[in-house]
């Protein structure tokens, strides 16, 4: 009975680290998933890649160069507000701009 629970034990998935950055720095991917959800009706996973991307970028250069209000980049990572059309067209275009800086 013990080697069956060993057996067990090692039949297990074992997750591997993910580096999220990697994926998200990279905007094609962004915005070809982006695109997927809109496409599939997914406004909330739209929603939630846009955050996932935001999340790896400076808030103070958000606001520097392209007048985001880092409250505005706040909300939108924790979901308080529904975000504009002209808030994902700020948020798309410095997305793109960071990845060319880096």
């Amino acid at each position: 009975m013990n080697s069956r629970k060993s057996q067990r034990k090692d039949r297990r998935i074992r997750l591997l680290d993910h580096d999220t950055s990697a994926t998200l720095s990279n905007p094609n991917l962004v915005f070809e998933t982006f695109m997927e959800c809109l496409e599939e009706g997914d406004s909330e996973s739209a929603r939630e890649v846009l955050a996932a991307s935001l999340r790896h970028l400076n808030k103070a250069q958000l606001e520097k160069r392209y007048h985001i209000p880092r409250r505005t980049a706040y909300n939108l990572l924790n979901k308080k507000v529904m975000p504009s059309l002209e808030l994902v067209a700020k948020v798309c275009m410095a997305i793109r701009q960071e990845s060319v800086r880096k």
